[in-house]
């Protein structure tokens, strides 16, 4: 027998033993199933399921794609069935393949007892986010936000802590583990902080003069030794090499946060304000004048023709695979006045119609294209040759944004917070 085969075997047998334990008809000792059942909110790549708890009740969740007949005694025959052990309400299903339909149902125990009946069966299609905004807690941070989230190990309690991290005018700070509830930081610089980013395990804030702290737990911070007096306006890292840019083409690296190089080959003097690490494997920055730079390893940069002298302020790449495998990219660069421009090779642009005039101020590249901008514009691409404009239910300026747990988080020009999942 291969070893793909045993390993088979022993995981059916293990699932077996799991559901058999899981199922039967509720006793004195096997709970009934939550009042009302469970109910499934779709998000990107992910399902929220929720249902009403009761105190000392354990609770599985099964799941399984196509399969809207889905129960206790087809569930472990269903390809792709999967199960949650010992969950709480809300629980967030991730991983999942978005335009699939999936079912779900829950059992409950008592003390590691056995499962009672099944819950009714309820199906949900994950789909990608960007297309439903609504409103979270506002922040203090001014006219402009720089937003990131990691995660720490919380010595009092030695888990691990994931958070939110907002930093602003006046060196003002905030962190939150979810987007309704903001904790003000004690601001640890004056200055004006204007982009953030998680990597090394710190959490790292750039801004004005050069300014550059970091912190493995957003409570306690310390200020890298300044190597350049220029406004620092983007970061990004890909998880070897950290990046920041500047006004007249400044651009900094680092390995670990703390000791910072200023990049000596940059063929341009342009104010930068926009930076990425791309699925192709190389970085692109950009800035005033339709000033479009490429580096593949953050040090050398290479000027590129973009074929514009709009302020460009965000850059992004999605990759695609064909069914031999073979990666294509489109590259995607936008700006002032609704540009938007694309390129398979980050060498050569062209420019696209975004259906849109306001002036492009953030993107993200992952599944999709988005980005956000003046006038509360969203707009979202598959390809980044065709755009459709989202309702984000603002018309303030949008100047930040985020991906993070499959959502979309956008901060507008007065510190309104608004989300999509």
């Amino acid at each position: 027998m291969s070893l793909h085969s045993i390993r088979a075997s022993l995981l059916a047998i293990a699932t077996a033993i799991i559901l058999a334990a899981c199922g039967g008809s509720s006793t004195k000792s096997t709970p009934p199933p939550p009042v009302g059942g469970i109910s499934v909110a779709a998000g990107d790549s992910q399902v929220t399921v929720s249902w009403k708890e009761t105190p000392g009740v354990e609770y599985w969740i099964f799941a399984a794609p196509n399969n809207p007949s889905l129960t206790l005694s087809n569930w472990l025959a269903t390809s792709g069935s999967s199960y949650r052990l010992k969950v709480t309400s809300p629980f967030v299903v991730t991983g999942l393949v978005n335009g699939t339909s999936y079912s779900f149902f829950m059992t409950a125990r008592i003390n590691g007892g056995p499962g009672g009946d099944a819950t009714p069966t309820v199906s949900a299609t994950p789909r990608l986010a960007g297309t439903e905004w609504v409103e979270s807690t506002a922040l203090n941070t001014g006219s402009k936000t720089g937003l990131t989230y990691g995660s720490y190990v919380e010595t009092a309690t030695n888990t691990v802590k994931s958070v939110y991290l907002a930093v602003g005018n006046g060196g003002r700070m905030f962190n939150a583990t979810n987007l309704g509830t903001w904790n003000t930081l004690n601001p640890v610089v004056t200055s004006d902080l204007t982009a953030a980013e998680f990597a090394f395990a710190k959490f790292i804030a750039v801004g004005t003069a050069g300014k550059v702290i970091y912190s493995t737990d957003t409570s306690s911070w310390t200020a890298a030794t300044s190597v350049t007096a220029q406004n620092l306006n983007a970061i990004a890292s890909n998880g070897s090499i950290a990046i920041s840019v500047g006004d007249n083409g400044t651009i900094l690296t680092s390995k670990d946060a703390i000791t910072w190089s200023v990049a000596t080959s940059v063929p341009s003097s342009a104010h930068l304000y926009g930076v990425a690490f791309t699925t192709a494997g190389n970085w692109v920055a950009v800035g005033a004048g339709g000033t479009i730079l490429t580096s593949a390893d953050g040090v050398t940069w290479t000027l590129q023709t973009s074929g514009t002298t709009a302020e460009l302020k965000a850059a992004g790449a999605v990759a695609t695979l064909s069914t031999s495998g073979t990666a294509t990219y489109q590259f995607v660069v936008v700006g002032a006045t609704g540009t938007v421009l694309t390129s398979p090779d980050a060498i050569n642009w062209t420019a696209q119609n975004a259906k849109t005039n306001a002036n492009l101020n953030a993107l993200v590249a992952v599944n999709q294209f988005l980005a956000v901008g003046s006038n509360g514009t969203v707009i979202t691409s598959q390809d980044g040759l065709t755009w459709n404009q989202q309702a984000s239910k603002t018309t303030a300026n949008l100047n930040t944004l985020l991906r993070a747990g499959n959502q979309y988080i956008s901060v507008n020009n007065i510190g309104g917070v608004i989300s999509s999942q």
